[in-house]
């Protein structure tokens, strides 16, 4: 039999970012006015609610006395038509993960953590799961919010060193057709189903698999990488987790996480956890993660 997720008391809630997108997103507020939040950010093609472990981590987060927000970004779902305010008019514009592009998630975490500043958070967490991880972590790393004062990755996903390991030949010829479609300016062209297992634009392709793209920052298995600044620039505490199952990395995890914790050298604290039997989404491991999560938490206010 399965458990279903225990409901969550909250608030829809809504973000503008400087270039107009309209974001959406759930708050769990505790029953004390907070003054820290976290705020999650989900992976690729996903979105604030789809996946079982933000409910569990709601519940521990709000059981701290922490605000809990999960929110979209512009890469949410597949395709997504995002309410866009042009000043003298509102129109919208297409956006969703098929159209990705990394950096500029940086604005959509900034509207967020904004928005927790005006719920009266001095403080705010990020937590990243997937292509979430790298956006918290690109986030930090290009504007050094001051506010943000934990880092919680949950399954980075080394982008560069999968597809190389899943394309394998097939990886050059998949790179030359992006780049070509790209240079006739047909970026938001789909590119075929052999090149990726999910519906991807070329211009999402070269961004998210072309060997400069930020998702080198997890390039673990370093096959374009051999240098991680974006790592060792991370100065606040930091928990890394990962599940044993299915993960978006080439290699055991046991090896992926150490190595990650190996190159964040300036943080204070890093925190690592390998949960047996978890797929990349924690699917049926949910309170497992919720107990590191809790654990982690409960160090940091201690």
């Amino acid at each position: 039999m399965v458990r279903h997720p225990f409901p969550v008391a909250g608030e829809l809630c809504r973000v503008i970012t400087r270039d107009g997108l309209e974001l959406h997103g759930f708050a769990a507020v505790p029953a004390k006015r907070p003054r820290v939040a976290l705020l999650h950010v989900h992976g690729w093609d996903g979105n604030f609610y789809e996946n079982r472990f933000v409910f569990h981590a709601a519940r521990v987060v709000t059981g701290r006395g922490l605000l809990f927000i999960t929110a979209n970004n512009r890469g949410h779902d597949y395709v997504a038509d995002v309410l866009r305010d042009r000043g003298r008019y509102l129109d919208y514009r297409q956006v969703g993960g098929i159209y990705e592009r990394f950096a500029n998630s940086v604005e959509d975490i900034r509207a967020w953590v904004d928005f927790c500043t005006r719920r009266g958070c001095r403080r705010v967490i990020l937590q990243g799961h997937s292509h979430g991880a790298i956006k918290a972590l690109l986030y930090l790393d290009r504007t050094r919010d001051r506010r943000v004062n934990g880092l919680v990755l949950l399954s980075p996903s080394d982008d560069l060193g999968l597809v190389r390991a899943k394309l394998g030949p097939r990886y050059s010829r998949a790179l030359a057709l992006a780049r070509r479609l790209v240079g006739q300016e047909r970026d938001r062209e789909l590119m075929p189903g052999w090149a990726n297992e999910y519906p991807v634009s070329a211009g999402t392709f070269l961004d998210c698999f072309g060997p400069e793209s930020v998702t080198g920052m997890f390039n673990i298995a370093r096959t374009d990488r051999d240098e991680f600044p974006e790592l060792a620039r991370v100065k606040v505490p930091v928990l890394l987790a990962a599940g044993t199952e299915d993960e978006a990395f080439v290699g055991q995890p046991q090896d992926f996480c150490r190595d990650v914790a190996g190159l964040l050298a300036a943080a204070p604290t890093v925190t690592t956890a390998v949960i047996k039997g978890a797929p990349h989404n924690y699917l049926g491991r949910e309170a497992r993660l919720a107990e590191v999560l809790d654990h982690w938490l409960a160090r940091q206010a201690g």
